[in-house]
């Protein structure tokens, strides 16, 4: 039983992720611009209903129908920053994550050249491929789309909890 128990803690531990870091540094400029992405787009997420709920109160109050008017612009507008960061966002992380999986791979097929045929004749190589695909694929995920999406449920809840 002390074994599944350690086995769990470390299928949860992202201790391994920190391998990831050496990679994810080569590509600076697309980390700076995924969470500058990523900060605009909670931004205005959590503005949207901030603004809804000014123009129902003062809006409609007011006779002025030019109020409605320029806070219906102003949500479209608003909109369309949250259409453009989230697009950025994504473009970000998508490429970020296939930079860093190419890099691996690109990495571990340079070790398993390096290795002694008597490696090739004990392993199968059917396993090798699909570690190789696999496991590269997992790390596209976590890299990518994973870590943004927590990344932005962390922004938003501090965001709506401020």
């Amino acid at each position: 039983m002390a074994q599944i128990t350690s086995a769990d803690e470390r299928r949860r531990s992202l201790k391994p992720l920190r391998r990831l870091f050496p990679y994810i540094t080569h590509y600076r400029t697309l980390v700076v611009g995924a969470i500058i992405s990523l900060v605009i787009a909670a931004a205005t997420t959590l503005a949207l209903p901030l603004a809804v709920r000014r123009m129902i109160d003062h809006g409609f109050s007011s006779s002025s129908t030019t109020f409605i008017a320029e806070y219906f612009a102003a949500l479209v507008a608003m909109a369309a920053v949250l259409a453009a960061a989230s697009a950025g966002r994504y473009y970000f992380v998508i490429t970020l994550g296939e930079r860093v999986v190419a890099d691996i791979r690109r990495d571990v097929f340079a070790h398993v050249t390096t290795l002694s045929p008597a490696f090739f004749d004990t392993a199968q190589s059917g396993e090798i491929v699909s570690r190789l695909a696999a496991d590269t694929t997992q790390v596209k995920s976590a890299v990518g789309a994973t870590a943004s999406v927590a990344l932005r449920n962390v922004i938003l809840g501090l965001g709506a909890v401020g």
